[in-house]
C-alpha cells in the first residue's frame, strides 16, 4: 500500500449549470491536471474538493477568478481493490485512535489500482498505521 501526503483544495460553488465548468477550464488552460475529484451538492452550495498535479498554481487561479479556497493537507493511497481491503484499513486507523473525516474514491474494475484520499484526524499516526499495513 503506497502513499503520499498531499494537498487538497476545497472551493464551495454555486450550485447552478457551468460554475465547475469555470473551475475546470481555469485549471484546463494552466495545463494543471485533476488527480481526483469529489463534488457535494446541497440546496444552495456545491463543495468541490480537488487533488491536482499543481496545488498552489490551482489554488492562486481560484482565488485570483474570486473563488473562496481552503487547503489541506491529505493522504493518497494507491491499492489494489481487493474485499476486506477499506475494512482492514479503517479498523486499523480506528485502533490508533485517527478519525476518518472524508473519503473518496473509485475503481474501473475489481482488483485494480484504485486512488483512496482519506483526509484524517492526524496525519502523523495515519502514516504509521500505513506503515505497518505495507508489511502485511
Amino acid at each position: 500500500m503506497q502513499y503520499t501526503i498531499q494537498r487538497q483544495l476545497t472551493v464551495v460553488l454555486q450550485n447552478q449549470p457551468g460554475r465547475l465548468a469555470a473551475i475546470t477550464h481555469l485549471m484546463a488552460d494552466q495545463d494543471i491536471n485533476i488527480l481526483a475529484l469529489s463534488l457535494t451538492d446541497n440546496v444552495e452550495q456545491g463543495v468541490i474538493r480537488l487533488v491536482t498535479s499543481d496545488a498552489l498554481l490551482c489554488k492562486t487561479l481560484l482565488v485570483q477568478a474570486g473563488f473562496y479556497v481552503v487547503e489541506a493537507d491529505v493522504l493518497v493511497l494507491e491499492i489494489t481493490d481487493s474485499p476486506g481491503k477499506l475494512a482492514l484499513l479503517s479498523k486499523s486507523l480506528a485502533e490508533a485512535q485517527v478519525n476518518i473525516d472524508f473519503a473518496y474514491a473509485s475503481v474501473f474494475q475489481p482488483g485494480e489500482q484504485t486512488r483512496l484520499i482519506l483526509k484524517v484526524s492526524h496525519i502523523p499516526i495515519a502514516c504509521q498505521v500505513l506503515d505497518t499495513l505495507k508489511e502485511r
